[in-house]
């Protein structure tokens, strides 16, 4: 399926957590698109966003599975249909784990244009950019992704009057920006001219900076605390070398601005009409953010 529309990140928030058993909400974090229209929507036109997925993480990792799994047939029994992307298919337990599609499920209203998919925070020693687990439903057998640097975009997310917690954006960017220190060049089969993944999630990370800036003139000093206490947290007595590797994720798009500045267009900065130029100054003001902090920790 492939459907892109604008959707109000307040409404999606209330009706994904009306799904949630409340005995789960605690094991579950939103992030993505819909995470960075909730946060910024004080911001002209960001309470909408151009997407068609609501990213559900599951945590903490040991239970993420088991978490998965009822929440999952929960949906299945109410009516939600699995999405498959690439014309695949549901498993079964002698297909390879890798093989597996990730779950996705739309709600029963067939013209709401959008589907929950399941992620999973990762397990402690996972070292690998991407880990998959075996999730079993009634519908077959399906895959529960994690990304490495989900702990980072997760780290003290808020909450919300919905019972959900929603992931900062400052966490969200930094996670982005680690994950490509070794940039992932894996084309994106779904966008035109299958631009590699890194100019995607890259662009994200300047595209939230840019919204942050024009939410507030004390961004930087906000991102520079939460990426502080994240890094200390997470990374005790590295946090100088983390930022190095997020310097390191920023600086493989400099020769795609314009492939990730059209992208992001099309997705959280859909209802903004930022200029190419004003991107390119997000870009080396989020660099030199990168560098002050960098500095400081010297």
């Amino acid at each position: 399926m492939n459907w892109q529309q604008e959707l109000d990140a307040e409404a999606l928030l209330r009706q994904v957590a009306e799904q949630i058993p409340q005995a789960l909400r605690p094991n579950v974090v939103v992030i993505g698109s819909i995470a960075a229209a909730w946060f910024f929507r004080d911001v002209s036109g960001t309470h909408s966003v151009a997407t068609k997925d609501i990213d559900i993480l599951l945590r903490p990792a040991i239970e993420a599975v088991a978490t998965a799994q009822t929440l999952g047939q929960k949906l299945l029994k109410e009516g939600w249909k699995p999405q498959y992307p690439f014309g695949m298919a549901a498993g079964a337990a002698a297909t390879p784990v890798d093989d597996l599609p990730a779950l996705r499920l739309s709600p029963p209203d067939v013209e709401a244009g959008w589907f929950v998919e399941l992620l999973a925070e990762p397990p402690a020693d996972q070292a690998t950019r991407k880990h998959w687990r075996r999730l079993n439903t009634e519908a077959g057998d399906f895959g529960l992704p994690s990304f490495r640097y989900m702990p980072v975009a997760v780290h003290a997310a808020e909450d919300t009057q919905f019972g959900l917690r929603v992931a900062r954006p400052s966490c969200m960017a930094l996670a982005h920006l680690l994950e490509h220190a070794d940039p992932d060049r894996t084309p994106i089969s779904s966008l035109h001219g299958l631009p590699p993944r890194f100019t995607k999630d890259v662009g994200r990370a300047i595209a939230l900076w840019w919204l942050a800036g024009q939410q507030s003139v004390t961004a930087g000093q906000v991102w520079r605390q939460s990426w502080d206490e994240t890094l200390t947290a997470l990374y005790p007595g590295h946090t100088g070398e983390m930022l190095a590797a997020a310097r390191a994720g920023l600086t493989a798009v400099a020769d795609y601005l314009r492939e990730s500045h059209q992208i992001a267009l099309n997705g959280v900065l859909a209802p903004h009409g930022t200029t190419l130029d004003a991107w390119q100054r997000a870009y080396a003001s989020l660099l030199a953010l990168i560098d002050q902090g960098a500095n400081s920790n010297v």
